[in-house]
C-alpha cells in the first residue's frame, strides 16, 4: 500500500475521533444541565424535551461514530487486494521504486515453486532467472523513469524443480501525485504450451512444404522413368510390325529381349508405386509361415546378379552355418532382401563390393545385414532416408533410376514383422543396412543342427 493511501486512512481515523468525541461532549453536556434543571425544578416541560432531544441526538452521534470507526478500512482494502491478485491465473510481482520486491501472488509461487517468503530473498531470484537474463529484468524492475513504462518483454523462469517456462510480461508503473514511480507491476503469463504449439505448426508446415517438394521431384523423375521403358518398347515393336528388319533372327531376338527387358523394368516401377500406395493405407497382409532365409537371399542373389555382372560388382553372401528358420512373410521378406541387395549392387561404382550376410544375435534374434562399397550417404540425410518420395539427391536419382521407394517399402515391410532397420553410411566409403528381427520370430524348434542344411534356393521354387 502507497504512502499517500496511508496518509488519506489517517485523515478519516482522525475526523471520525473528532466526531465521536463531539458526539460525547453533547451527550454529557446535555445530561448535565438537565439534571441541574430537574433539581432546582426551573425547568419547563418544553426546555426539558429539548434537552432530552439533545441527549438523544448525541447518543446516536455517539454511537454512529462508534460503529463507523470499528470498519476495517485499510484491512479490508489489503484482503480485497489480495483476493485480486491472488485470483489471477498469471504470476504477479510488486516492487518499490528502488527495484526491491514488495509482494508475490499465489501465481507466482506456482509457476516458481518457491514460497511467498523465498521470493522476498535475492538470492532466489538468481535460480528464477536464468544467467543471462538476469541483468536484463533487473534492468527493467529499477533505474527506469515512469514515462518509459508500460513495457513487455518475455523471459525464461527455472522453477525449484528445475522445470524451465516461458513467460511473457506486462510491466506497469503506478504513479504518484508528483508523476513519479510509487509501484511498480509485473504480471507474467505462462505462454511455454503456446510457443511449443507454435514450433509445431512451422514444423508440421516445413515438413509439408518438403513432403510436397519430394513428391514433386519424384514425379518429375517419374516422368523419365516410365517414358525410357515405354519408348523403348514402342520403338523396337514398331520396327518388328513394320517389318523393317532382315531375316536375321538374331536381330529379332535381340530386340525382342529389349522390349522384354523394358517391359520387366516398366512393370517393376509400377509395382513400386502399387505397393507404396497399398503400405500407406496400412493394408500389409504379411501370411506369416516358416521361411528359410538362406533360400530367400539365393534368390535375391540370382535376381541382381545380371546387373552385377554388368556393372562389374561382386556379390558376397556370407549365411551363418544352420540358421534357424524366421516366421514371416514370404514376399515381404524377398521383397525386403531384394530391394537392400539391389541398391548395394546400384551405388558400388565397378571393382566394388556387395556383402549379404545373415546370422543369430546377440538376443537370439534373426539379422541380415547388406553392406557395400559405393558412394555412400551424407549424414544429414540418413535420418530421411526411409521417407516416402525422399531423394537425397535427384542427380543421383535420374543417373541410377528407380523410383527412390525402395526404401521406404522395406521400411514399412520391417515394421510389420515388429522388426528394427539400422543405416551406417558415409561418401565414398560404403553403406551398411541392418535388419534385426525379435528373437520371438526366430524358430529354434525347427532347427536340425545335426543334419545338413538343404540347399538354398531348394525349398522355393
Amino acid at each position: 500500500m502507497t504512502q499517500s493511501s496511508n496518509a488519506g486512512w489517517d485523515r478519516i481515523r482522525l475526523q471520525r475521533n473528532l466526531g465521536a468525541t463531539v458526539a460525547l461532549v453533547l451527550n454529557l453536556g446535555g445530561l448535565a444541565v438537565a439534571g441541574g434543571l430537574v433539581v432546582v425544578e426551573t425547568v419547563g416541560a418544553q426546555m426539558l424535551a429539548i434537552l432530552i432531544g439533545l441527549v438523544l441526538v448525541g447518543n446516536i452521534l455517539l454511537l454512529t461514530t462508534y460503529l463507523w470507526t470499528r470498519r476495517p478500512g485499510p484491512v479490508y482494502e489489503e484482503a480485497f487486494v489480495s483476493l485480486i491478485l491472488n485470483s489471477v491465473d498469471a504470476a504477479i510481482t510488486v516492487y518499490d521504486p528502488a527495484g526491491r520486491l514488495l509482494r508475490a501472488n499465489k501465481g507466482a509461487e506456482r509457476l516458481s515453486g518457491f514460497t511467498a517468503a523465498e521470493l522476498l530473498q535475492p538470492q532466489t531470484w538468481r535460480h528464477i532467472l536464468p544467467e543471462n537474463e538476469f541483468d536484463r529484468v533487473d534492468a527493467i524492475v529499477s533505474g527506469r523513469r515512469a514515462d518509459e513504462y508500460p513495457i513487455i518483454n518475455e523471459n525464461h523462469w527455472v522453477a525449484k524443480s528445475g522445470e524451465r517456462r516461458l513467460l511473457r510480461w506486462s510491466n506497469v508503473a503506478l504513479k504518484d501525485t508528483r508523476g513519479r514511480i510509487s509501484l511498480l507491476v509485473c504480471i507474467g503469463f505462462d505462454i511455454t504450451a503456446q510457443r511449443q504449439f507454435e514450433a509445431d505448426l512451422i514444423m508440421a508446415k516445413n515438413e509439408a512444404e518438403l513432403a510436397n517438394r519430394a513428391k514433386s521431384e519424384f514425379l518429375a523423375n517419374m516422368s523419365h522413368e516410365l517414358r525410357t521403358p515405354l519408348n523403348a518398347i514402342l520403338g523396337f515393336s514398331e520396327i518388328i510390325r513394320d517389318q523393317r528388319l532382315t531375316d536375321d533372327l538374331s536381330t529379332f531376338r535381340r530386340y525382342a529381349t529389349d522390349i522384354h527387358d523394358s517391359g520387366q523394368l516398366l512393370l517393376q516401377l509400377i509395382n513400386d508405386i502399387l505397393d507404396m500406395a497399398k503400405l500407406e493405407s496400412g493394408r500389409i497382409d504379411l501370411e506369416e509361415r516358416e521361411i528359410d532365409l538362406p533360400a530367400i537371399i539365393s534368390i535375391a542373389h540370382r535376381l541382381v546378379e545380371r546387373k552385377a555382372i554388368d556393372g562389374h560388382v561382386d556379390i558376397v553372401v556370407d549365411v551363418a552355418p544352420n540358421l534357424p528358420p524366421l516366421l514371416g512373410g514370404e514376399r515381404a521378406l524377398k521383397q525386403i532382401t531384394l530391394n537392400l541387395l539391389s541398391n548395394a549392387v546400384k551405388f558400388t561404382p565397378a571393382g566394388g563390393r556387395a556383402t549379404v550376410s545373415a546370422k543369430l544375435n546377440d538376443s537370439g534374434g534373426i539379422e541380415i545385414s547388406v553392406s557395400d562399397t559405393g558412394i555412400g550417404i551424407p549424414e544429414a540425410s540418413l535420418e530421411k532416408l526411409f521417407q516416402p518420395f525422399y531423394q537425397v539427391d535427384a542427380k543421383i536419382s535420374r543417373r541410377y533410376g528407380g523410383t527412390g521407394l525402395g526404401l521406404a517399402i522395406t521400411k514399412k515391410l520391417v515394421d510389420a514383422h515388429g522388426a528394427q532397420i539400422a543405416v551406417t553410411s558415409a561418401p565414398d566409403k560404403g553403406t551398411r543396412v541392418t535388419v534385426s528381427f525379435p528373437p520371438s520370430r526366430t524358430l529354434h524348434a525347427f532347427a536340425v543342427e545335426a543334419s545338413p542344411r538343404q540347399r538354398p534356393g531348394a525349398a522355393i521354387g
